[in-house]
């Protein structure tokens, strides 16, 4: 119970020291002249995790047993959560932020996939469900969580593809 309780935790702080660094990178950027697309998804985004982390927060004081195996894995994902977070550096933010005439970040994990950091948040909710061997969950948010994942692939798409034309 204990572990799955900092583990929890740990989400909830690493989370909220992200949403922090987007904001300032986020204002840098804008200070720059970077420009925000397609705000309007960002709102469901952030809806789906802090929903996801209350859900875990509850069920984890309620939960004995925990898989080692899967936060073993859960771990490794951190490690490459962070180098894309390090790899994308002051570019790294959770809004579709593009400032014309930077290159796409070609370094890192990002030299081999496209959107590794999205791979990584999905690999991160299916983990979390699996560790808690909580497979109605697992269903209900990786299936929330890819559908959200897919729009913001897309916009973020159609985001560079409007700077590359100037619009």
């Amino acid at each position: 119970m204990l572990i799955g309780n900092f583990l929890i935790i740990y989400l909830i702080f690493a989370r909220l020291i992200e949403l922090r660094l987007s904001h300032n990178n986020t204002k840098k950027l804008l200070g720059l002249g970077a420009k925000e697309f397609f705000p309007f998804h960002y709102k469901f985004i952030v809806l789906f995790h802090t929903f996801f982390l209350i859900y875990f927060f509850v069920n984890s004081f309620f939960v004995d047993d925990i898989d080692f195996y899967f936060l073993l894995a859960f771990f490794f994902i951190q490690i490459l959560r962070y180098k894309t977070l390090s790899d994308l550096g002051e570019y790294w933010t959770t809004r579709i932020i593009v400032l014309e005439n930077a290159p796409l970040t070609n370094n890192g994990i990002y030299k081999y996939l496209k959107h590794p950091n999205y791979i990584i948040v999905f690999i991160e909710v299916f983990l979390v469900c699996l560790i808690f061997y909580d497979y109605l969950a697992l269903v209900f948010f990786s299936s929330i969580n890819l559908f959200l994942l897919i729009i913001r692939i897309y916009y973020e798409e159609k985001a560079n593809i409007n700077i590359e034309l100037n619009i």
